[in-house]
This record gives C-alpha cells, sequence and structure tokens, in this order.
C-alpha cells in the first residue's frame, strides 16, 4: 500500500456541493471524477480506466486508489459580487449564481450557491490523500501518475470548473511550464497567457473577456455545437480556462487555456468543429481592440 498527501490551496471559489447546495464542500468524489478525466483524456481506454478506477458493469471490480480529504483550513469570507449580464465576468459567476435556482423566482433571484457558505472561498487549504492498495501493471501506473500531475498541477474542482472557479495551486508541485509540451503531445491545443493576474476579480475579467470576444468572433453560441459547449444537447466545453500559480507563495497567476482532444471530450456533431485553442496567431481575443477588459 503506498500512501501519498499532497497540500492545495485554492485560487478561486469553488462551487462544490453534496445534495445541499447552499453548503460548499472539497468532495473527494469530485477530485476522484475529475482524476479519472485526465485519464481518459491522456489516452486511457475504459478498461483501463476500469481496472485503476474500479467499475460496476459486468462484474463489479474495486478502484485500486483512495481518495481522502483531510485538514481543511477555510480562507477569509468570499462575498459573491452581484452579476450583471452585461459585463464579462458574467460568462464566468452567472451560471454558478443561478444554479438550482427555483422555477418562477423572478429573472432578480439568485440559486443557493451564491451566498458565503454556497463557495469553499479562496486561500482555503487542505489535504488530499491518495492512497494507492494495489499495484499495478508498469504502463496503467505511468498512465495515472501522468494523470495525477496534470491533475495537481492544472486541476480544479466544482461547477464550471472549465470556466476558471475551482482552481488550485498544490505546494508541493505548483505548475511549471514543462508539463505544457506533455498536453500537446496528447494532442491539446495550449496558450499560456502573459499577463499575471492577482485576485478572483481580475482573474474572472480576464477569462470573461475573452470568453465573450472569442466566442462573438468567431460566431460560437451556446445553441450550436462548438469547442465551448453547447446547452442542447448538453456538452460540457472541451476548452479549460485555468489561473495557474508557479510560487504559491507570492499568489500571482497566469491565466493558462486549452483545448483537450475533441475525440476524447465531445460528441459526434462537436468533434469535427474547428479548434480554437494553440492557433497562430491565436484566435483568443478580447470584446475590443483596446485590450484587456476592465
Amino acid at each position: 500500500m503506498k500512501r501519498s498527501d499532497y497540500t492545495l490551496e485554492l485560487l478561486t471559489p469553488c462551487f462544490c456541493a453534496g445534495a445541499d447546495q447552499s453548503r460548499a464542500e472539497i468532495r473527494a468524489s469530485s477530485i476522484r471524477g475529475q482524476l479519472r478525466w485526465w485519464f481518459r483524456v491522456l489516452g486511457g481506454g475504459p478498461d483501463d480506466e476500469r481496472t485503476v478506477f474500479g467499475g460496476v458493469a459486468g462484474s463489479a471490480t474495486s478502484s485500486s486508489v483512495i481518495v481522502r480529504v483531510t485538514d481543511l483550513k477555510r480562507g477569509p469570507e468570499w462575498r459573491p459580487p452581484a452579476v450583471s449580464p452585461n459585463a464579462v465576468e458574467s460568462y464566468v459567476w452567472y451560471f454558478a449564481s443561478v444554479s438550482g435556482k427555483a422555477p418562477g423566482s423572478g429573472r432578480s433571484s439568485v440559486g443557493p450557491r451564491w451566498t458565503p457558505s454556497g463557495a469553499v472561498p479562496p486561500k482555503t487549504t487542505f489535504t488530499l490523500q491518495l492512497i494507492q492498495h494495489r499495484p499495478l501493471p508498469p504502463a496503467l501506473q505511468s498512465r495515472l501518475n501522468l494523470a495525477l500531475r496534470c491533475f495537481l498541477q492544472l486541476g480544479s474542482i466544482g461547477l464550471r470548473a472549465t470556466r476558471g472557479p475551482g482552481a488550485f495551486v498544490c505546494h508541493e508541485h505548483p505548475f511549471s511550464p514543462d508539463i505544457l509540451d506533455t498536453l500537446r503531445q496528447h494532442g491539446f491545443g495550449v496558450e499560456l497567457r502573459p499577463r499575471f493576474l492577482t485576485s478572483t476579480d481580475e482573474i474572472a475579467r480576464e477569462i470573461g473577456g475573452l470568453l465573450k470576444g472569442t466566442r462573438r468572433v468567431l460566431g460560437m453560441n451556446a445553441k450550436h455545437p462548438s469547442p465551448f459547449g453547447t446547452a442542447s444537447p448538453r456538452q460540457t466545453s472541451a476548452i479549460y480556462f485555468r489561473p495557474v500559480c508557479s510560487q504559491p507563495a507570492s499568489r500571482q497567476c497566469q491565466l493558462l487555456v486549452f483545448e483537450a482532444p475533441h475525440d476524447k471530450v465531445l460528441g459526434a456533431k462537436t468533434v469535427r468543429q474547428r479548434r480554437v485553442v494553440g492557433q497562430t496567431p491565436s484566435l483568443l481575443q478580447f470584446p475590443s481592440a483596446g485590450g484587456h477588459p476592465r
């Protein structure tokens, strides 16, 4: 049996909860789901995934990996901002602000997550324990190790993880630009933005501005299949906006945008769409030619 402990610190609010959406918590099941996602997009097939993480179809198979969360220390209270549909930040916050809202409650009302208790605040730290209780074949062990490395440096937890919330830095394994070559080798499009960001508000404006500007210029919206995802049929985004931090003590972030291989994450209609991230010149744009959103 092998146990590894990692200290994670949230960079942005995390909207992760159980049955009570008004009470946010760091859930081991959410981390486990993200590890499976990374394992899959890095080339792990269904049989491999079942061997590593277990499954219930057919003859049930137990997981070789146990995930635990301990030593949670909450950061200063984060108060959700008012969400204006005209602000670029709404591309980050709107869905979280109305998630779980009762039908017919009106356009001005918000959902149960949009309270201080509905989000785990930035600067929260916790320990991630990974316990591997049986050995794996060398090829699967190598792929699991790579999935863990990507999760620790590039991962996020909870609702709207594709848009920046729930991002964290691992104190033992902070972001290193070297990992970007690994992503490219596995079919990802990658762009690391040069601007440094120091607050949740700055991060939200940067992501929201790029989302609004890029989708508008490329003519991609939620009503039609695209790498940004669609509302109907429900299709999550292949494009991830992730604040990353190479020096945890400084809390200065850069924005990494990566696009997962379409054949690993998108439906049949969407997989045929053009790729957005990693093009030269960059297709990522702000709403106006004036530069960064204010």
